[in-house]
């Protein structure tokens, strides 16, 4: 078996075979550098060195090259974390080179990309020189992600996610103040100014949309390779636009994005159908139509772009159309991969073999009436089999 091929199984074998063929489409296409940046905390790069190269080992084997940065918080063992980890790949046979971080932000950054589209992994240790404080080192790290239009920047950290309540928070929204969580004592002085600097680099730093993400060594490859994830996600709120008909949004990006979704284009007869609400992402990255009826509203089709499902937009879509239409009902098909998600945010359902009938809100003897509307409303999407 070729090592590749290998990494493949492996990495399907850590969620859906479908998600990990999505994701290496995704990366595969975007220049090397912008893949992602990986920031590795000074005690994983002291204690967990190894699973860190065996990761980097796996990505190589896929062809991504991640830029990995050291030192961002504690520089002082920097240059010596960077070339063990050089020597670590090289007995692995991965190419990886180890860069200065002093020149320019602009300079820095060709030499980053040419580095990865080389082949080889850039390693790039911040020391001392480069800035006295945290501030400063993610200030020249800022730079370099802008020069190379970094997609995801990873803080690899021992305790990884974020928890509250002992239950993992999967996506934290930035444009919100997330004092409370923070105040937490389940969250470390660590994780706390890693989430301030993200927040920095987000909303004011990076002049692109940029993620950022807390996790783990064991599971730096499901963060990257999953829907779910595997740590928290920090990123910016998403601008959800509401408008009142077909003619108020640009049906030629939400055709393409429903496309998109559902592998097929939607039949034109959707957009001749009446609508009462469409709330979409200002990208056109999500949407939710909704019909009013005298039962509640009705849910006719919830959209995330399969890039975005991972980001957490479709909670901020969900929430937005829901806190103006608090009883709602919608349909999905048994085998939708989004149904799971579905029935956690219902307050019931009812299956048939070929729909699934939820409610949010409905006064109980709506309910009934609701399923037969339900059931009987038309079929947006041809052959629809998700």
């Amino acid at each position: 078996m070729e090592p590749a091929e290998a990494v493949v199984r492996f990495l399907e074998g850590l969620g859906q075979s479908r998600e990990t063929d999505f994701y290496l489409r995704l990366f595969r296409a975007e220049a090397k550098e912008r893949f992602a940046t990986i920031a590795v905390d000074s005690w994983v790069a002291r204690h967990s060195l190894d699973a860190v190269a065996l990761d980097l080992h796996h990505l190589a084997a896929l062809s991504l090259t991640p830029v990995v940065v050291l030192g961002l918080v504690e520089p002082a063992l920097a240059d010596e974390h960077a070339a063990r980890l050089r020597r670590r790949l090289s007995r692995d046979n991965v190419p990886a080179e180890v860069l200065a971080s002093a020149e320019h932000g602009e300079a820095l950054a060709a030499r980053v990309a040419e580095a990865a589209r080389g082949g080889s992994i850039p390693i790039v240790p911040f020391d001392a020189a480069d800035g006295v404080t945290v501030d400063a080192r993610v200030e020249r790290l800022a730079r370099l992600l802008a020069g190379l239009a970094t997609r995801k920047l990873i803080f690899l950290i021992r305790r990884g996610g974020l928890l509250q309540r002992g239950a993992p928070v999967g996506v934290l929204n930035l444009t919100t103040s997330p004092s409370a969580l923070l105040a937490s004592p389940e969250v470390s002085r660590k994780q706390r100014m890693l989430v301030e600097q993200a927040r920095r680099l987000v909303l004011d730093l990076v002049p692109h949309r940029l993620l950022v993400s807390l996790t783990s060594p064991i599971d730096l490859l499901r963060e990257l390779f999953t829907v779910q994830g595997a740590g928290t996600l920090l990123r910016r709120g998403a601008h959800i636009d509401r408008r009142s008909a077909w003619s108020e949004v640009d049906l030629v990006r939400l055709r393409a994005l429903v496309t998109a979704a559902f592998g097929r284009p939607p039949l034109e007869a959707m957009f001749a159908r009446p609508v009462s609400r469409i709330f979409v992402e200002e990208e056109y990255r999500g949407a939710a139509v909704l019909l009013d009826t005298p039962l509640g509203a009705y849910l006719t089709k919830f959209v995330v772009d399969p890039e975005a499902q991972g980001e957490g937009l479709g909670r901020d879509l969900w929430d937005t159309f829901v806190a103006e239409h608090p009883a709602v009902f919608w349909r999905a098909r048994p085998w939708n991969p989004i149904a799971p998600w579905y029935a956690r945010e219902a307050d019931g359902l009812c299956r048939f073999p070929e729909w699934h009938v939820f409610w949010k809100g409905l006064a109980n003897e709506r309910i009934p009436a609701a399923i037969e509307y339900a059931l009987a409303a038309p079929i947006d999407i041809p052959h629809e089999a998700t």
